[in-house]
């Protein structure tokens, strides 16, 4: 029975029934196209798996940028609203001052009243000259800014300009701050404008820290550097971006009535020319005897 199989077989294949090329070439293209397929799924997986991470990383910047831009307009608001209302008190300016003269001496005895009245005067020239000085110098910087990336063609030149400008009154930490959205959106809109961009941003911040800040505002407001970036950093902890701005001239107002009060003291004890070399030296001194005492 086998062998009536086995010839069956052979005598179907060789009347050509079976076509052994055609079996061999279907088998060759299934085991293609088995590849093919799985060679595509790898593809696609990969490129699935690529979209995601871009559209994570998309979705988190979109995030902060949108973030960074809530915090922009909320501080735009404030600041416009403080304007508007520096108007009002500017056109009430006299009767505002009148006011409060009256308050200060109809509740304070006549040494007291003085005292005060001096203190807001002092505080008034303070802050006058260092917030004049400070904005015509940010103003400055943003025309510089603006003119450069204008040249350069960095996107939204004179949006960028301006927000550098406005920074810029944020003493120490200012241009910093106002370089990373510049920055960012740089690259985001022309990726290698965004160097273009901080090049621009550190040439114009040394000419104004070498330049133009020590001839407008100054320069050394007359406390260190420790000082103001301790003055701006609590500030603005406390009191967000006005504080950060208005923690210098509030400390060197502050500074000025202790050095105005020490002196009157010294002159109270006729050692109001005692240099401060002196003073260290009688209070050596005066350690040297007590510690001879014990």
């Amino acid at each position: 029975k086998i062998l009536e199989n086995i010839s069956s077989i052979v005598y179907f294949i060789m009347e050509g029934n079976l076509d052994i090329v055609q079996i061999v070439t279907d088998v060759k293209n299934k085991i293609d196209n088995y590849y093919v397929q799985l060679a595509a799924k790898y593809i696609l997986e990969a490129s699935e798996s690529v979209i995601r991470m871009l559209n994570n990383f998309l979705t988190g910047s979109a995030g902060i940028l949108l973030r960074f831009a809530a915090n922009i307009g909320a501080s735009t608001v404030t600041i416009v609203t403080s304007f508007i209302i520096n108007i009002y008190m500017l056109i009430e300016k006299d009767d505002i001052l009148a006011r409060g003269k009256r308050f200060i001496y109809a509740f304070c005895d006549n040494r007291n009243a003085t005292k005060i009245i001096h203190i807001f005067s002092l505080a008034n020239r303070t802050f006058k000259s260092f917030l004049n000085g400070k904005l015509l110098d940010s103003m400055i910087v943003s025309i510089i800014c603006s003119l450069a990336f204008f040249v350069f063609k960095v996107p939204y030149a004179l949006l960028m300009g301006t927000i550098i400008g406005t920074f810029n009154l944020i003493p120490y930490f200012g241009p910093i701050i106002g370089s990373v959205p510049v920055v960012a959106v740089s690259f985001f809109v022309d990726a290698p404008k965004a160097l273009t961009a901080m090049v621009i941003i550190i040439v114009v911040q040394q000419l104004d820290a070498n330049f133009l800040d020590p001839k407008i505002v100054g320069g050394n407001v007359g406390v260190s550097p420790l000082w103001i970036i301790a003055s701006v950093t609590v500030g603005g902890n406390l009191f967000g971006l006005p504080g950060m701005i208005l923690g210098v001239p509030t400390v060197v107002t502050v500074k000025t009535i202790i050095e105005e009060s020490v002196q009157m003291r010294l002159m109270a004890k006729g050692a109001e020319h005692m240099d401060e070399d002196k003073l260290r030296t009688g209070i050596k001194s005066r350690r040297f005897k007590f510690m001879l005492k014990k």
